[in-house]
């Protein structure tokens, strides 16, 4: 994920060591840490409701008999017109 070796690391540290002193840096770490546990969780959580709802979509296709759909006229016919004498 990081390219960056041991002196790049350390260089950021001391930076931030600098900007936000030795009080703040642990609780900005602690928060850091927090939100990406719940971005992990959230995301876990999102890849795991998809592959459900995959894995239903797969199971409906392969319970349906006939995958295309049919269409049927359920309407009476309409009666013939009289063909009798017209004035």
């Amino acid at each position: 994920m990081f390219s960056g070796g041991f002196f790049e690391i350390g260089f950021i540290l001391f930076i931030a060591f600098l900007l936000f002193g030795p009080k703040k840096l642990p609780e900005i770490a602690r928060t850091l840490g927090k939100g990406m546990g719940e971005l992990r969780r959230a995301s876990n959580e999102l890849k795991n409701s998809l592959e459900e709802e995959i894995k239903n979509l797969d199971r409906y296709q392969d319970s349906a008999p006939n995958s295309t759909p049919t269409y049927v006229h359920h309407d009476p016919e309409p009666p013939p017109p009289e063909s009798g004498p017209q004035s």
